[in-house]
């Protein structure tokens, strides 16, 4: 959720701009827990959450489930902020972290890659999608939301026009195709690999 160019701006401007984020996340989150659902998530981990709105989205529909947002260290305390002003600091974590480096923990059974994986090259997605399997228990699901783009990469338009954004503002960022997300979830392990909207792609760890 948190694009490149975040970590080393001016505060206010990475505040302003994690807040607008935050509106269009939590008004998109619904429909997300809706299809994907809640009720039998214990462990959630929200990969590049930002300001953790789908986390908090997931916490108010199953009061069991407990969360944790990591992101870059200039993002932390702003979604610690929306958290608290949800009222979900005692079930909403969040831990700095990176992406592209770090392992993520063990025993969550719902990993969250929303607005992640354009801003990375296929080979950053493959590695992404292997430490993201081992941090879940088995039949654990990750979630990838996501611009998808057909498979000859020329629809839909506006999905076509931010790979050019990418192609311009990330080391190696595009948007995809559903057959190459399948094929990375297959290489990292998961079956069951479904898209139940558009721009959601859901797969199981065995």
């Amino acid at each position: 959720m948190t694009p490149p160019g975040v970590e080393g701006r001016d505060p206010a401007w990475t505040e302003a701009f994690i807040a607008a984020m935050h509106r269009g996340a939590l008004a998109a989150a619904p429909a997300m827990v809706a299809t994907v659902g809640a009720a039998k998530v214990r462990r959630l981990i929200d990969l590049g959450g930002g300001s953790g709105a789908y986390s908090i989205a997931f916490a108010r529909a199953n009061p069991e489930l407990r969360a944790e947002v990591l992101d870059l260290a200039s993002v932390v305390p702003i979604a610690e902020k929306h958290i608290a002003e949800a009222g979900l600091g005692d079930r909403v974590k969040t831990r700095v972290g990176d992406l592209l480096k770090d392992e993520f923990g063990s025993g969550y059974d719902l990993a969250l890659l929303s607005a992640i994986c354009h801003m990375f090259s296929p080979e950053e997605n493959r590695d992404l999608l292997r430490r993201t399997f081992r941090a879940l228990v088995p039949g654990g699901r990750v979630v990838i939301r996501d611009f998808i783009v057909e498979p000859d990469k020329t629809a839909p338009k506006w999905a076509v026009l931010f790979a050019l954004n990418m192609l311009v503002a990330t080391r190696g960022g595009a948007t995809y195709t559903e057959a190459e997300y399948s094929s990375w979830l297959e290489e990292a392990g998961f079956v069951s690999i479904e898209r139940p909207q558009a721009d959601l792609i859901v797969a199981r760890r065995p």
